[in-house]
């Protein structure tokens, strides 16, 4: 009975402490790219399928949409220097489709704190055409198509780790 009554005070300090940790603001870094903990709300994307369903053995385009948040820029596909990464889209394989071309937007070429020379970049809203043929023996009336967008998010100063956001649309297949 003595040692569970000289526990009591240990324990309690122990959840004194647990509680005013749960309390405390932790520390945040400050200004910065770095301090974006979640990259993903830099950029959203918006898979944009064909308007009318898609026949068997036909061509489409899928579009994404990509805005990228107020302060913010990502590298082209083609950024010009070989240390930054490129933004690029990929797409699960499938035999129900073909990737025939992506479609990059035109860059524009911005010079930043942290580089020597202009680099190619995106900012605010811009589109990634995918050129894609359907199958000739295609079944069903619909068509789930996944894929992911890999880019490297930067402000006027530093950038981000490399990010990927996956994407997925619907098309409709004609009968």
């Amino acid at each position: 009975m003595k040692n569970r009554k000289a526990t009591r005070p240990i324990i309690f300090l122990v959840y004194l402490c647990f509680l005013a940790g749960l309390s405390t603001p932790r520390a945040t870094m400050s200004a910065g790219p770095q301090s974006r903990s979640d990259n993903q709300q830099i950029v959203k994307i918006k898979a944009i399928p064909p308007e009318k369903p898609v026949g068997p053995g036909d061509q489409f385009e899928l579009k994404l949409e990509l805005t990228i948040a107020p302060g913010f820029h990502i590298n082209s596909n083609q950024p010009g220097d070989e240390m930054l990464v490129p933004t690029s889209a990929e797409l699960k394989k499938d035999p129900a489709y073909e990737v025939k071309e992506i479609i990059f937007p035109e860059a524009k070429k911005k010079k930043f704190k942290f580089s020597d020379k202009p680099i190619s970049v995106y900012d605010g809203q811009v589109t990634i055409k995918i050129k894609m043929e359907l199958a000739e023996d295609i079944c069903g009336t619909s068509l789930e198509i996944e894929g992911k967008v890999r880019y490297q998010a930067c402000d006027d100063e530093a950038c981000l780790r490399p990010a990927t956001i996956p994407f997925a649309a619907t098309i409709k297949i004609a009968s």
